[in-house]
């Protein structure tokens, strides 16, 4: 089959494009999937390169964003046939333990995550059990489909699953046209919140503003953006921030926060480590959480709102799989509005 494999951490460089790599084989409870469409994300980058605390098994095969039509099950599947049009949550999580009886399997300390704990989508085909399985819509593109399980389901989980963002309430993200930053901005629309975005070029504000985001700012250009969030809220600050920076923008989320405002973080694009003020965290009643994914009900909702059109993922441009260098280039260089969508 063709794959894109990596075989040593390293540049983009390590991305090996491969036209007759072994299919996997399937066990009883699994489905071999022919991967239709998937997506670069940025945690493909991070593994790429070597993530921190993270061994990989090599040749190691990224992507955790699976979308296509299942080819072959096993023989203990019940729900899916060959023929289905599916989309995959990126985990697979099947331990009996207090977390998966919660309905939270998510947070299982056996979770596996497609492209860096086992085999994910930059190939042909690959694998998958049927508790990670959901079936796709009909009227939902695999293109779309692909930006959903990672980026899609990060954005949705922070927001209505973590943070709660509530009617009415304020949100502010850095990078709102990410493939996880356009995602937030539709939800935190259909919410009602008043919504503050920032983007680093023209083009890019120009998209945030089509997508109905209410203060747009340039972060490239604009070094007292949080002065002016505060300024504009009247000195009460945002309810609800989602930063997947790190440390380069943690001082100016955290100072940004209304009382009682929550910070979620899910991203460590500038590092790992940042300086917290306890004093203010306690004083202004603040809540900081630290998030991943999501659950898989949580997906076939998102799943559902694209099916209605009620979001719509934004596809910056898409790719064959043999040209995969130049699609970790792109976003590398942070030129993409939206995702960037690979056809195997």
């Amino acid at each position: 089959m063709k794959a894109v494999v990596l075989r040593e951490n390293g540049g983009r460089n390590k991305l090996v494009y491969e036209s007759n790599y072994p299919v996997p084989k399937i066990k009883s409870n699994e489905a071999l999937i022919e991967v239709k469409a998937t997506s670069v994300n940025r945690v493909d980058i991070l593994i790429r390169n070597g993530y921190p605390g993270l061994k990989i098994k090599f040749p190691h095969i990224l992507g955790g964003d699976i979308t296509g039509v299942i080819k072959e099950i096993g023989s203990d599947v019940k729900n899916f046939k060959k023929g289905d049009r599916i989309i995959s949550w990126p985990i697979v999580s099947e331990s009996d333990d207090e977390w998966s009886r919660k309905g939270r399997p998510a947070l299982s300390p056996d979770w596996k995550y497609f492209g860096m704990n086992m085999p994910g989508s930059y190939s042909e085909f690959t694998v998958v059990p049927e508790s990670s399985l959901i079936k796709l819509p009909e009227n939902v593109s695999f293109e779309d489909a692909a930006c959903l399980p990672v980026a899609g389901l990060t954005a949705y989980h922070a927001l209505t699953g973590v943070a709660k963002l509530d009617r009415e309430e304020s949100f502010f993200i850095w990078g709102g046209t990410s493939g996880l930053g356009n995602i937030a901005v539709q939800i935190a629309k259909l919410v009602g919140a008043k919504i503050f975005a920032t983007a680093g070029s023209n083009e890019k504000m120009e998209k945030l503003k089509e997508l109905g985001v209410d203060y747009v700012f340039n972060h490239f250009e604009d070094t007292k953006i949080h002065e002016k969030v505060l300024d504009i809220t009247l000195g009460r600050g945002i309810d609800v921030i989602i930063d997947y920076v790190g440390p380069a923008t943690f001082d100016r989320s955290f100072n940004m926060m209304k009382k009682g405002g929550r910070l979620v973080l899910c991203g460590i694009l500038s590092g790992r480590e940042a300086t917290l003020n306890i004093h203010t965290t306690y004083l202004k009643h603040l809540s900081l959480f630290g998030t991943y994914l999501g659950e898989k009900n949580e997906l076939e909702e998102l799943v559902n709102l694209v099916s209605l059109g009620a979001v719509k993922p934004l596809v910056h441009r898409i790719f064959e799989l043999e040209d995969i260098q130049d699609a970790h280039k792109l976003i590398e260089e942070g030129k993409a509005i939206g995702k960037i969508v690979i056809l195997p």
